[in-house]
Formats: structure tokens, sequence, C-alpha cells
């Protein structure tokens, strides 16, 4: 049993400190060392936080590209009472808001993790929800307002976790042997490894650790979920907007090493052998990466993941587990102010954009097939155009490869419920013909409302009601219930929809919410898969989906 002490309520660097513990301290024992946490009491009561724990050597000097290592045991009391730097990034201002930035000053050593236990620690193991960030594999943090764990573990009682992991060049440089590769997910391995060996010191059930992730953290999640190395980690999956399979979630080793021979020469470090190169890339200043933006992708590499995404799940390569998948209604509308210019296109603007998100991979017939789909329902104009390319980017980039990962789990005999988010929050950081944008639920999920900017008070009950349902779901998925007491079987649409209206009665269809049908993910097949391998594999119908429920 851990050694638990009350709360020292008192705000310090985290650092290895010598010295006593006092009895008005909350000390835990973990295979590390021990760790000082901090109280938080929230509206729903107090938690526990133990904040910046360190779980791997810092990823400096000959570590710098490399797996990573675990952290050393400490001999003293580890002092966990605020977040350890994020790490170093690429910061964008052009994301609709600062929330999703993380605080300067950033730092290589950055690997740290940070948990909220409820307070009391509950006499009976609860489950662990461990959180991992989206922002791209180039930007992010587990310390963001947005993702405070502590209102989510006092609601629930539940553990929450969230960490940091190397991103962008430091994450994903690709360059065997002298760098593996996927650091960024062996960081996330490393965490969850730590996690679970010390899930009994902080009251958790090693055997309910349920893996959460958005956008390319959803990503992340899929990797594990699909990778021998980390997959048998965890019970249960969230895949929120982000899957491994998605256009956008990795890049072949071929074209990473191609990229990164190309650095190598531009910082005058190639030398006689591919060591000695190594060597010159880690001893060059940190802020020289900074700007190489374009080292942002994990790769199949043989090892993490032994082959491309896609083909091991068309292989049927995935355990069989629980997972939760979803999207928001407007998913892709955030692509619109960063790729499109944020204004409306005409009809011939729009099939060439559609030919970029493609990344001119198909005829000019397939592109226009595509517009016209996209446009049935909307008809045409400017806003339209517009429109159409949000739900166009939408299901290419999120709800298809959902799709593919949920089929492909339920052909494993594994269970999945599918969620779609439709409530459009009253804030200003995203603009009003954005909807249900990208991300828009993740403070629903953590409860961290409060956070956003501008938030318009007089919907705040209702976001409140709505935030207190969504902890309640994932919670309950996280303990092996069913988020709702209604299992159906799937009927080819999503079959719980989120939004400040709904209820937890039966709804008798969702046809009318024109993002929830499949058409578009079987339209979508010949493309997603590549036509070679669709000839190769049997179709898999939307109703081999179930079973999932309904709210």
């Amino acid at each position: 049993m851990p050694v638990l002490l009350p709360a020292f309520l008192g705000l310090c660097f985290c650092q290895l400190i010598s010295g006593d513990v006092s009895e008005n301290d909350t000390v835990v024992v973990t295979s590390s060392g021990s760790i000082k946490g901090m109280r938080v009491l929230t509206r729903s009561g107090a938690v526990d936080a133990y904040l910046g724990i360190p779980y791997a050597e810092p990823p400096v000097g000959k570590l710098r590209f490399q797996k990573p290592v675990p952290h050393q045991p400490w001999s003293h009391v580890l002092e966990a009472t605020r977040f350890g730097k994020p790490c170093h990034q690429w910061t964008s201002y052009s994301y609709p808001s600062r929330i999703w930035v993380a605080n300067k000053p950033h730092s290589e050593d950055c690997l740290f993790l940070n948990i909220w236990v409820p307070h009391p620690q509950p006499s009976v193991s609860v489950p662990i929800l461990v959180w991992i960030h989206g922002g791209g594999f180039i930007m992010g943090a587990g310390s963001l307002d947005l993702y405070n764990g502590s209102t989510l573990a006092a609601t629930e009682n539940v553990i929450v976790a969230s960490m940091n992991y190397r991103l962008g060049i430091w994450g994903f440089l690709y360059f065997p042997p002298e760098a593996p590769g996927n650091m960024g997910l062996w960081d996330q391995y490393l965490a969850l490894n730590w996690l679970k060996e010390n899930a009994a010191v902080f009251g958790g059930d090693a055997d309910k650790l349920t893996l959460i992730g958005h956008s390319a953290g959803a990503a992340s999640v899929g990797f594990h979920l699909l990778s021998p190395i980390s997959q048998s980690l965890f019970d249960r999956a969230v895949l929120q907007s982000g899957a491994p399979n998605a256009p956008w979630a990795l890049m072949p080793p071929e074209k990473i090493q191609e990229r990164t021979i190309n650095l190598i020469h531009l910082l005058n470090c190639r030398k006689q052998n591919d060591s000695a190169t190594m060597r010159c890339l880690q001893n060059k200043e940190a802020d020289v990466f900074v700007k190489f933006r374009f080292f942002r992708f994990p790769t199949y590499d043989g090892h993490f993941l032994p082959e491309d995404p896609k083909r091991l799940l068309q292989k049927g390569d995935i355990p069989a587990k629980s997972l939760l998948i979803g999207i928001t209604r407007e998913d892709g509308t955030v692509f619109i102010p960063q790729v499109l210019n944020n204004r409306n296109r005409t009809w011939e603007e729009a099939l060439s954009d559609i030919d970029i998100i493609l990344q001119r991979q198909f005829e000019k017939d397939i592109v226009k097939a595509i517009a016209l789909k996209y446009s049935e329902v909307n008809q045409r104009g400017p806003n339209l155009n517009r429109q159409f390319l949000a739900h166009f980017s939408r299901d290419h980039s999120f709800l298809c490869p959902l799709i593919e990962v949920a089929a492909r789990m339920v052909a494993a005999n594994g269970s999945v419920y599918v969620y779609s988010f439709s409530h459009q929050i009253s804030t200003s950081i995203w603009q009003e013909w954005m909807g249900a944008a990208h991300g828009v639920e993740v403070p629903f999920v953590f409860g961290t409302l409060s956070s956003l900017p501008g938030l318009n008070q007089s919907d705040a009950e209702a976001d409140r009601v709505l935030s207190q349902r969504m902890m309640h779901y994932w919670a309950q998925f996280a303990r092996r219930i069913p988020p709702n007491s209604r299992p159906a079987k799937f009927n080819g649409h999503v079959t719980m929809l989120l939004n400040k209206t709904s209820t937890t009665s039966a709804l008798r269809h969702l046809k009318s919410c024109s993002f929830c049908h499949l058409n578009s993910a079987v339209f979508w097949k010949p493309m997603f898969i590549t036509q070679q391998e669709l000839m190769q594999s049997k179709e898999i119908r939307p109703n081999q989906i179930q079973p999932l429920i309904r709210i």
C-alpha cells in the first residue's frame, strides 16, 4: 500500500530535494523513488496532483534522437507540484486559439508525467485514464490548461494521467541505425509502462488502464494498438478525431530518410560514417532544429510498427479490445483557415483545393467525382463550396480512417462504441461558421470549459451538463461498463450523438445529420485503401460494425 499523508499546499519547482517529510505532506513511494504531490480543490471534491514526474533521463547529448532511457531512481523526495517544461516545438498561432500552444520556455529535458488522484485515495482500485495530447506531432504538451485532470478525477473517482513526449525532429528523425525513429512513440510507451508498474501506488487498477488521445494523440493511441511493443500495456482505447491509418498520421520510411539526408547536408553534418554524422547532429544547438517542422511524422520502422498501419489493419493484426471512437460534426473546418485561407471558394478553386488535400494522387475525373459527391446536398455557391470542402476534409482525414479501424476491430471480435459531437460552443475561439470544430469536445471531456476565453455565460449551464455527461461516459467506458445502458446493434449510422439537447432516450435514427451516414465511407473505400489493395481484399460493409450504442 502507498504511504499517504495529508496534502501540503504549496508551489515550488519540480526538483530532487533533500530534507525531512512533514506529516502534512502527501507522499507516495514509487519504483523510481518518493514523490510529494499537492492537494487541489475542485467543485467536485479534492484531488492529489503529482506534476512533472520525470519518467526518462533527459534526452540530451548522446541521448538526443535515441530511444528514451528510464530515469534513474532518486534517493530523496521528488517535489512534484509544478509541471515540467514542454518539449521543444514549433509554435503556431494560426490555429484559432492559444489554448493549444504550450507555454515557454521549452526544453529538450521535457519527459514528464502528470497524475491526478481522487482524495481521499480510493480504498478499491480505480481505472486510470491516460491522455496523449495532439498537435500534429509538432506542438502541444500534457500540461495545457485544457488537459488539467483535476475535475475529471474528482468528479468520476478515477485517476487521470498525461505526459509530454518528444515532438518534431526530436521525436521523429529517422536515420537508422543511428536514429531509430519514432522516439516520440517510444517516449509514450515508457510513460505508459511506468504508469502500469506504479498503478497500485496511486490506488489505480493496472488492469483497467485506458489510453485516450485526440487528433495526433488519437493516432498515437492507434499506433500503440497496432504495436507488438505496447499493445499489451492497456485495456481499452479512446480515439477522438484521429486514427493510425489517417492520411496525415505518418510517412513512409524512405521519404523521411530522404528528408534526413537533405537536413544533414544543410547542417554540414555529412561525415565519414553514420556515427560521426549523428555526433554532429547531437552537438548542434537545439534552436537550430526548431524551424525544421517537416520532421513530424512517425513511420513504420519494422520494430515499433512492423508494417504500414493500413496494411496491419488489412491483415487483421489488431488485438481484440474495446474502443470508443468519434468525430466532431465539423472536424474538417480546422483546415480551412490554415490551408484554404479562410474564405469562400469558387467551384474551380474547390476542385483545386481537393486536389491539394489529396496530395495530387488521383486523376482529375476522380477529383471531380468527389466534388460532385460532396456538393450534392449543399448545391453550389462560394460559401457552400467552402462547407462541402470542410465535410470532404472531415471524412478524408478523420471519419473514414476511424470507420476502417472500427470495422477491423469488430472483425477481430473487439467491441466498438461510436460518438459524434455536434454541439457548437459559444466562445471566441472558433468562428461561428466553423461549427462543432476539431477539438471542441476536449474541454467537455476534462471539465475544463473555464479555460476557454470568451465563453458565453448564457450557455454555461447547458455546457456544464453536457460536460458532466461526457466525463461520465468516458469514465464508464474505462470501468468496462457501456457508456450507456442501452447497447444496440449498429444500424449504419453513428449511434451516440453528443450535444446539449440530446437525452439518454433512444434515438430513432440520425439520418437528419448528414455527417453521420456511412455512404461517404463506402464512397471513399477505393481511394482510402488503394485500388489494388481493394481488389485483393473483401469489402467491409457498414453493418459489420457492431455492437455500438445509442443514447
